[in-house]
């Protein structure tokens, strides 16, 4: 499909280009690059998002930038939130020689401190774990008197220490301010619902009657959403750009906490059931770090004190799941009235009565042990993919009065989705193959994005209807079913953009 051009009324030189050079066609990898040329002949370029591509992580290394723009032409990075698909390349960029700011949410940027330090080392582990594969080849090819091929090492696309360099960069901006960013450029924050600090980017570029503006949604929460305040709406927008992680799917409309409940209570006596050489059963919450974690928290210490579920000793087993804990109860002030009411009386929204956060390797390893009494675990990552809570699963799952509670999305490939959707008799963890005899649970209840009516509704509030509508973030499937969606409950333009495909607005 060719792009579509407008004709302009005025002022010939200006020009207003949008590149869309990640999440097309799928749900990661984000990443928009502007080129907006003023009347009096200069060039503003800037790049919407800068996310890693999670699925497909060969095109990271690959030319990213539109032909004949490098790194350090770039004049600013605009991030929505602190998700690595939306952020994670940064590091790279500034390696390759980017030099200008980068602005987001002052809560966003505490996140990415410790987020960007976390994919850095999971850069240098990847290419580390190629490395001893590669040497271990070409060790059992000299053993067996062949001659073979070096082959290239790998190195990290970029590594922790690469990552403070990012840092100062960061210029921090708040919600519902307008902001000047470069000649003719200005931009809004608003409220997402998605995570915290998370931002609906509004963009205005351009003079007089040429002047246009781009609405991005980031990834946009869901109605009472946990924890947060309500998406904000905007009244206006030349073009559009959606996410649609869930362009084809709707969410059980159910009471969130009425499910936890009766999921805890359930596991709660299996777990009474006291086996001689494990002792007491184990509940086991796998959970995203960012966002999802803190939910679940405050979700069974809303349950303990209501007596909706027993009194369970709870504990938080991750490093980033803490770290990012800490960045919640700092930031309370963003929180919706329910939550900041609990701070503002002197008490934590994310600690359950009796509650510990695993900081030290000795109260991690006791964990491990035989359980005296029926505990919680929390920690991640949410699809059981890496994280000490491998080790936990791998001493609980073979243990009948034990529960694993999945709480969040489950990627195709992750020990998670084979647990809710392919219900295994026995599964490898660590190089172990392990009876999975524990109890598996699932709740969709916390997807921390809209539904394809949730979004709708959301977009129904514009005031005038948009020339463009661009979808993004979702697979085929999402992406051609919400196209269908949009044009047929508000007879919006809609176009399913490729990679790499360039539009002049």
């Amino acid at each position: 499909m060719k792009p579509t051009k407008h004709k302009r009324s005025a002022s010939p030189s200006q020009r207003i280009k949008m590149h869309i050079l990640g999440s097309a066609g799928d749900v990661s990898g984000s990443l928009f690059y502007f080129e907006y040329s003023s009347p009096e002949g200069k060039v503003t370029r800037f790049l919407l998002e800068c996310g890693l591509h999670q699925e497909h992580e060969e095109i990271n290394r690959q030319k990213r930038l539109p032909k004949g723009v490098e790194a350090k032409d770039i004049n600013f990075v605009i991030i929505s939130h602190a998700h690595i698909d939306h952020s994670g390349w940064l590091p790279a960029l500034v390696k390759d020689g980017f030099k200008g700011s980068v602005y987001t949410h002052p809560a966003t940027k505490d996140l990415l401190d410790f987020l960007l330090l976390d994919s850095g080392r999971l850069q240098e582990n990847a290419a580390d774990r190629v490395n001893r594969f590669i040497a271990r080849r070409q060790k059992k090819a000299e053993s067996n008197g062949k001659k073979k091929r070096r082959i290239p090492l790998s190195v990290p696309l970029y590594t922790a220490e690469d990552v403070p360099l990012c840092f100062p960069l960061f210029k921090q901006i708040n919600y519902n301010q307008l902001y000047t960013l470069a000649d003719g450029v200005t931009m809004r924050f608003t409220e997402a619902s998605h995570i915290l600090g998370a931002a609906v980017v509004t963009v205005t570029i351009g003079k007089g009657e040429d002047q246009r503006t781009v609405c991005f949604t980031g990834n946009v929460g869901r109605p009472n959403t946990p924890l947060l305040k309500e998406l904000t709406p905007v009244k206006h927008a030349d073009y559009v750009i959606s996410e649609s992680t869930y362009g084809n799917k709707l969410h059980k409309k159910r009471d969130r906490l009425e499910v936890l409940a009766d999921l805890i209570n359930k596991a709660y006596a299996r777990a009474m059931q006291k086996d001689r050489n494990t002792g007491c059963g184990v509940i086991v919450i796998p959970a995203f770090a960012v966002g999802r974690v803190q939910t679940v928290l405050h979700d069974l210490r809303t349950l303990m004190l209501a007596k909706r579920i027993p009194d369970i000793a709870t504990f938080l087993d991750s490093r980033m799941a803490i770290a990012a804990t800490e960045v919640h109860r700092k930031w309370a002030s963003l929180m919706n009235d329910e939550t900041r009411a609990i701070f503002e009386s002197g008490q934590d929204a994310f600690s359950p009565p009796r509650y510990l956060e695993c900081t030290t390797a000795a109260q991690t390893n006791r964990l491990y042990e035989n359980a005296s009494e029926p505990v919680i675990i929390v920690g991640s990552s949410g699809m059981a993919a890496g994280g000490k809570i491998l080790r936990h699963l791998e001493k609980r799952l073979p243990q009948k009065n034990s529960t694993v509670v999945f709480v969040g999305y489950q990627g195709t490939g992750a020990l998670g989705y084979d647990l809710v959707n392919k219900k295994p008799s026995q599964v490898t963890v660590h190089g172990k193959v392990l009876p999975v005899r524990a109890t598996i649970e699932y709740m969709s209840d916390y997807s921390g994005h809209a539904d394809y009516e949730e979004i709708i509704a959301w977009l129904s509030k514009f005031e005038s209807k948009p020339r463009k509508t661009f979808l993004v973030h979702g697979d085929g499937g999402a992406l051609e079913e919400f196209k269908g969606h949009i044009e047929k409950a508000l007879g919006w333009s809609v176009v399913v953009p490729q990679r790499r495909q360039c539009f002049e607005l």
